[in-house]
């Protein structure tokens, strides 16, 4: 059965139905490879289902690997405090021959952070914004692209931006990566993944 729906996910036919009766645990995402590392060490993964991972981590600094695809790698990952931001990537209008070609508010063109131009190690959160990760922000190993974060930006209650150490989180963040693999800035089914990271 678990044959049967991977084959049918990469033909783009089914919707992110549960891989089995219980959530599998891999050593990297399904999709885009992505690997989470604490201490030099990978952070558990569990696929719940065929876009969704899940994450355990301890509330301390940790970099996301990201594998390495050519010289002009650009991923872009988006990051907020609930689910809404899986809502919005409208799943299935991604899949088929023809999908959606309207982005998700948080990666049309011009809504990527500012940041440092070798990163600056804030995992920024919007619902309208993504974290655009090319050239030094994919960190300065010419072998691998490592991204390391150690404070959570975001806007506070009263609009005012607030960066905090990860130490200091108490809830999951959720995150939307995608990494345009034909660069025809159309987010398609088996270019992007969905990520819920949990501080133990």
């Amino acid at each position: 059965m678990g044959m049967l729906l991977r084959a049918l996910a990469l033909l783009g036919l089914t919707f992110a139905a549960p891989l089995a009766a219980e959530d599998v645990a891999v050593a990297h995402s399904p999709w885009l490879a992505l690997r989470f590392q604490q201490g030099g060490a990978d952070a558990p993964l569990v696929n719940t289902d065929l876009l969704r991972t899940e994450v355990a981590l301890k509330r301390a600094p940790f970099t996301i690997v990201l594998p390495r695809r050519g010289a002009d790698d650009a991923y872009q990952i988006a990051a907020w405090r609930d689910a809404s931001i899986f809502v919005a990537a409208d799943v299935d209008a991604r899949r088929g021959p023809k999908p959606l070609a309207e982005l998700p508010p948080y990666f049309r063109p011009g809504t990527g952070y500012a940041d440092t131009a070798a990163g600056s190690g804030v995992l920024k959160l919007g619902e309208d914004a993504h974290n655009h990760l090319t050239g030094l922000r994919l960190g300065p190993d010419p072998d691998r692209h490592a991204v390391f974060y150690s404070a959570i930006g975001a806007d506070d209650a009263q609009g005012e931006w607030r960066e905090t150490p990860i130490a200091s989180s108490k809830r999951p963040l959720y995150l939307v990566a995608w990494f345009d693999a034909d660069g025809d800035g159309i987010m398609r089914y088996g270019e992007f993944e969905f990520f819920v990271l949990n501080f133990r």
